[in-house]
């Protein structure tokens, strides 16, 4: 038991030598620095404050505090085509050392109709709507984190020409002409659900038709180049109110043997497909 009594006693005078020894290298009065936080400011679009986080200095977690700032507040619309959302921040420090703020740079894109589509009269009510001629734009501002002489962050700007992925609604002439010979077309964007533009087109049944029979054959272009002879010779020809557009295939404004060589190569397509369009006639004929 006593020998116990004095291992214990070891024990405490070597604990307390221990103590007296680490006393002894600190300075007087000396305590443990307590930690030093920092400040991060965060502005928005405007430099207006949108919130903070504190940061222990010199923690090299920044980056990914930034990372987790839910910036959707920032996302909003400016009339119907432009939308502006968060593309970055102005800077990244790995870590603070002070009181640091940073800014929210913004993306702006605008989708812009330039021109409309030119086509508005078609001669089928099968296939798909020509969308010749329409230009939609995206015009896109991207915010640098460079500043530019007066202070104010930089603009990168672009254009892309998005016109041939625009889609439309109906989506071809025999759903737009299956209740009647109009119909209003709606073009969108592509993975918009807002329509760009709007407009009208008519179907026109009856080209090729010259004789008004109710059918395009070898007939017609035989009746059109009679109307062509007797017009090349001076001579009066009379037409019923459609009859001369029914003639004038081509669209040029006169009949002539090419719009009976038209009328044939209708005619012939007629003979082996299920669905014979002037688009394909007139398009081989360029």
């Amino acid at each position: 038991m006593k020998g116990k009594i004095q291992m214990r006693i070891a024990r405490l005078t070597a604990a307390v030598s221990a103590i007296a020894v680490l006393s002894a290298s600190l300075p007087m009065g000396a305590a443990a620095a307590e930690p030093k936080y920092c400040r991060l400011t965060l502005l928005d679009f405007d430099g207006n404050e949108m919130g903070h986080l504190t940061v222990l200095e010199g923690e090299r977690i920044v980056d990914s505090l930034l990372e987790s700032v839910d910036t959707d507040s920032l996302h909003s619309f400016i009339g119907t085509n432009t939308e502006v959302g968060f593309s970055s921040w102005s800077e990244h420090p790995a870590s603070l050392t002070g009181n640091f703020t940073v800014q929210a740079l913004y993306r702006k894109m605008t989708i812009s109709l330039e021109a409309m589509p030119g086509k508005t009269e078609y001669y089928d009510n099968y296939g798909s709507i020509d969308l010749s001629g329409l230009k939609v734009i995206i015009a896109s501002e991207v915010q640098l984190p460079e500043k530019d002489s007066k202070g104010n962050y930089k603009v990168e700007k672009t254009v892309t020409d998005i016109s041939s992925a625009c889609t439309t609604k109906p989506e071809n002439l025999q759903t737009a002409f299956a209740s009647g010979n109009q119909a209003k077309i709606n073009v969108y964007p592509i993975s918009s659900e807002k329509s760009i533009a709007s407009y009208d087109i008519t179907y026109f049944p009856y080209a090729g038709d010259a004789d008004m029979d109710g059918h395009v054959t070898s007939a017609d272009a035989s009746y059109i180049l009679s109307v062509y002879s007797a017009l090349a010779t001076g001579n009066t020809v009379t037409y019923a109110a459609t009859q001369k557009k029914r003639m004038d295939v081509d669209g040029n404004g006169r009949i002539e043997p090419a719009d009976a060589s038209l009328v044939l190569g209708f005619y012939a397509n007629a003979s082996v497909e299920e669905h014979p369009t002037w688009k394909k006639v007139l398009e081989n004929a360029q």
